[in-house]
């Protein structure tokens, strides 16, 4: 058990290590940092298709972990509902990774899709290696906060010049 618990405080530590890096990249690399989500929900989609289809019910192991709320929901009303909710959740993981790759309205819609899962599992606690969570979607809030600095384009892809004011 000493060894699993070890294990367990190990990969809490290089998760949130890997998402302050996350928090750095979007100011410094936020090409980098969005290969590295794509990445990152495409591998958790495809976890959580595999556990959805073939173990759903290790997913009532995050009761133990989550706030009261959530606990109950997971114990009671997730359970009949596992395998496709976590399917419908992977589709979203697949779509935030798509978003990565992707310019203007559809990346800040896969932007604003990372912030909202973010957000939504920070209350599994250490099954979600909280605060990691909080931390990749400030990640994700740079890089759309990023992304809307950036000039805007004509049709052929030539930045717009802005208007020179006259100096009265």
């Amino acid at each position: 058990m000493k060894t699993l618990d070890t294990l367990l405080l190990v990969a809490y530590f290089v998760v949130n290590g890997f998402a302050v890096v996350q928090v750095i990249g979007s100011y410094r690399w936020p090409t980098v940092t969005r290969l590295v989500f794509c990445l990152l929900f495409l591998a958790a989609a495809l976890v959580n298709t595999r556990t959805a289809l073939n173990t759903p019910w290790v997913y009532q192991n995050y009761a133990d972990y989550a706030i009261p709320l959530y606990s109950r929901f997971i114990l009671g009303g997730f359970e009949p509902i596992i395998t496709p909710m976590v399917l419908s959740i992977a589709v979203g993981q697949v779509g935030v990774a798509a978003a990565m790759f992707m310019k203007r309205r559809w990346f800040r819609l896969g932007c604003a899709g990372g912030i909202v899962f973010c957000m939504a599992i920070s209350p599994l606690g250490l099954g979600a290696a909280f605060p990691a969570t909080l931390l990749m979607a400030l990640a994700f809030y740079r890089l759309l906060s990023h992304d809307k600095r950036e000039p805007a384009t004509r049709s052929d892809h030539r930045p717009i010049k802005s208007p020179r004011t006259a100096a009265v």
